[in-house]
């Protein structure tokens, strides 16, 4: 089988192919509302950063499915729906200047080196994508998260590796910046 990847997560190396199935794959995960059903989604060995709150870091799937879970006995929507008020989401590949992984201190909490984190992308072609998510909270605001989104090819199909979480705050008019809406 040939590979649709040729050389990195880039929009300039992903192939229309994988980054229509990624979206697809992605909105599907964007409309799952049930934790263990998200977590479908992940390889086993998922990992987050969430960079403005270390403490919420991964290092596997199981983590990430309890950590929604806590989030829904705190009141949140899996689903971003609160109050009728329309949340929104994009996505686009992401583009050669943003692979990176950041700072050490970053990337520590899942146990790599930023240069490790990224030896093991280029190892394992993982793909990447941007989604910004903005939702409405209960004091009447909307919040912001822009999250980078690493795939990584298991079997046949395309699963996510790292929630790069890079941004978590009011939403600021910088959203959706090139991306394409999720339905």
């Amino acid at each position: 089988m040939p590979k649709l990847v040729t050389s990195i997560m880039s929009e300039s190396s992903t192939t229309t192919q994988v980054a229509d199935h990624i979206k697809s794959r992605y909105t599907a995960y964007y409309h799952t509302a049930d934790p263990d059903a998200k977590g479908l989604f992940y390889s086993a060995d998922c990992m987050q950063i969430c960079r403005p709150i270390p403490s919420y870091a991964a290092k596997d799937g199981a983590t990430i499915v309890r950590y929604l879970q806590e989030s829904l006995k705190n009141g949140q929507s899996m689903n971003n729906a609160a109050d009728g008020l329309e949340p929104g989401s994009t996505i686009r590949p992401l583009r050669d200047d943003e692979f990176m992984f950041e700072s050490d201190d970053v990337v520590a909490p899942i146990g790599y080196t930023s240069a490790e984190l990224k030896q093991k992308a280029e190892k394992e072609e993982w793909v990447g994508t941007r989604v910004d998510l903005w939702f409405p909270v209960p004091d009447g605001s909307e919040m912001l998260c822009k999250v980078h989104y690493w795939w990584r090819k298991e079997g046949d199909e395309w699963v996510q590796i790292l929630h790069d979480i890079m941004y978590i705050g009011p939403r600021d008019g910088s959203e959706g910046t090139a991306g394409e809406n999720i339905d």
